[in-house]
């Protein structure tokens, strides 16, 4: 079946494709093994604190009877079982009981023994109590994270076995597939070198309606040309001139297109790609100032010019609308780029008014218009399917988030006010202590419950520009003003993994403007320059206050965080004549090339 699939595609493609499912391979164990890998992450200092757990209780233990001086030892135990990522650790690996059980024992059972009792021996067997399930908990930790490790091992030596069938048999089709047709074509070539013009080349694929590859090709240009040289030996030696001149012309043609198709499959951007092409082509036809006008997202008002010299990205005026600008010896000339009803641009071309383009010269642009075409749709593909993918996996993480720490959540907040509700005789200290964590919970829980609404926001349009134009409309509506939208960057510079993050701190910057700013001027530009890009956001509102609220100073915390995870710097600052600029600087992602910065 793979083979029968494989010899449908050429030469030219089947390489690649075969290249880049051995990587697939590769890249698919060393991906699962990284994320395994880190669910167990923050084990070690799990157990660690779970360790500081004992310590502490023996410590409490050797020091009765307690005085007021042991309070904040107390509190550390405390603090300790509360810890964020050993909640986190237990909650990942499902030992949610144990330590439930632990933190209830110490409130309901150790604590108040440790505070009555006089004498080491009379809390000596709580301790011991609670140490005993401090070590079924470590212990069970520790058994996981062994399984996680052994579970690694087992999927890495399943893919680079794997991974080394597939080259065995990569290598075994490649040399079936190209070693004897060269063998034939080599032996061709050698009897056409000697005067023997009866050799013929066989196609490999069988059958009338069988795809030629490359190979079939060449051998088939090959017994034209020995064909023709047996005629052009036999006649004049005008028609072998002729003859010559024709294929000459044939094979440079198919050349061209031969590397046309290997260029465009490459993992280069176009920006990289094209100016050859565009330039090779101009030697092969009388076409001058070749020019591809790519549209960003379909539409024509915004495009992005690639030339043999330079490529930028520009807005359309109404007064070049028109395709080409026209020189005193040559018209314009202008060719869509279409698959199907999607509209990707222009190619742009000037022909001098003494020159006609000839059947073979018209029937190569189209060909090279429908490759264009075919490699524009596989990256747009390509990049909707990466979308795609990151939106899927933050919605699980939402999904997660929701179904493990929310509950946790919700259910420390009752248990919390239980407690509250029950009366018991506490000092002032601890009184305000239940006080503080009840409000940490419900700040938590409200916390959690904004973050969980910002993963599950979606990327509803394709691009980066058409996700922060949909963004700017809906804030314009709310806010019943218009704002200024400036987008200056080239197409397909920044990442969707990154444009996620660039979305979400655009949206929580104007939610803050929307509910708090009660501006009536609000600007949100992006540009791209020195190799960074830097996203504004600023308004003329009423300011940042003096000092800010636990919610807002979260909201502003979101925004650091997500700048953070771009690998640049996030700076919230009061404008000179009112209002506030909210700024994020960053580089993209590493690309195959290095895009040129808009005029």
């Amino acid at each position: 079946m793979i083979k029968s699939a494989l010899t449908r595609l050429s030469l030219v493609k089947q390489i690649p494709l075969l290249m880049l499912l051995l990587g697939l391979f590769g890249i698919t164990g060393m991906s699962i093994a990284s994320w395994m890998a880190q669910s167990i992450q923050g084990n070690a200092h799990a157990i660690n604190k779970a360790g500081s757990l004992r310590m502490q209780a023996y410590r409490l233990l050797a020091e009765l009877p307690l005085t007021p001086q042991n309070d904040d030892d107390i509190r550390q135990i405390e603090n300790d079982q509360n810890n964020a990522e050993l909640s986190k650790v237990v909650a990942c690996e499902g030992l949610q009981n144990q330590y439930a059980s632990i933190l209830d024992y110490w409130q309901l059972y150790l604590k108040p023994e440790l505070l009555q009792a006089h004498q080491p021996e009379q809390a000596k067997a709580a301790v011991t109590e609670f140490v005993r399930r401090i070590d079924g908990l470590v212990a069970d930790l520790d058994h996981k994270t062994e399984r996680h490790l052994i579970l690694i091992t087992a999927v890495q030596t399943v893919f680079i076995i794997l991974t080394l069938l597939f080259l065995l048999l990569t290598i075994y089709f490649l040399r079936q597939r190209l070693s004897k047709p060269w063998q034939l074509l080599f032996t061709q070539a050698n009897a056409i070198t000697q005067g023997d013009f009866s050799l013929r080349y066989r196609r490999h694929s069988k059958g009338a309606s069988a795809l030629r590859n490359e190979m079939d090709v060449l051998g088939e240009s090959l017994n034209s040309m020995s064909q023709a040289l047996a005629e052009m030996v036999e006649n004049l030696g005008q028609r072998v001139e002729e003859k010559t001149a024709s294929l000459q012309l044939k094979n440079q043609t198919l050349d061209f297109l031969y590397r046309v198709s290997q260029r465009l499959h490459t993992n280069q951007n176009l920006e990289q790609k094209l100016p050859p092409v565009l330039q090779e082509l101009q030697k092969l036809t009388p076409l001058r100032a070749i020019q591809v006008r790519l549209y960003d997202n379909n539409s024509a008002e915004f495009f992005h010019e690639i030339d043999s010299q330079k490529s930028q990205p520009q807005r359309l005026e109404w007064g070049d609308r028109e395709a080409g600008c026209g020189l005193e010896d040559s018209y314009p000339l202008s060719w869509r780029l279409r698959d199907g009803d999607v509209n990707y641009g222009l190619l742009l071309a000037q022909l001098p008014l003494d020159q006609q383009l000839s059947q073979d010269q018209l029937q190569l642009i189209g060909t090279l218009l429908e490759q264009l075409a075919s490699a524009l749709t596989l990256d747009r593909q390509t990049d909707n399917q990466q979308q795609l993918m990151l939106m899927e996996e933050r919605s699980t993480i939402a999904r997660e988030l929701h179904d493990s720490l929310a509950q946790s959540l919700s259910c420390l907040k009752i248990q919390m006010a239980c407690l509250q509700m029950q009366n018991l005789p506490l000092n002032e200290d601890s009184q305000l202590l239940i006080k503080q964590m009840r409000e940490e919970l419900s700040t938590a829980y409200r916390q959690l419950r904004e973050l969980l609404t910002t993963f599950r926001l979606k990327l509803e349009t394709p691009g980066l520009r058409s996700a922060l134009q949909h963004t700017v409309d809906e804030f314009s509506k709310k806010m019943e003003l218009a704002i200024t939208f400036d987008y200056q960057l080239p197409p397909q510079l920044v990442p969707a993994n990154q444009g996620v993050h660039l979305l979400h701190i655009a949206r929580e910057a104007l939610n803050n403007i929307y509910k708090h700013a009660h501006a009536s001027e609000v600007t949100l530009s992006l540009c791209y320059k020195e190799g960074a890009v830097t996203m504004k956001i600023t308004d003329n509102g009423l300011g940042l206050p003096a000092i800010a609220s636990r919610q807002n100073h979260y909201g502003l915390m979101i925004m650091q965080d997500r700048a953070s995870s771009l690998q640049g710097e996030c700076h919230i600052y009061a404008r000179d004549g009112g209002g506030t600029t909210v700024c994020v600087n960053f580089s993209p992602d590493p690309l195959p090339f290095t895009p040129q910065e808009p005029r």
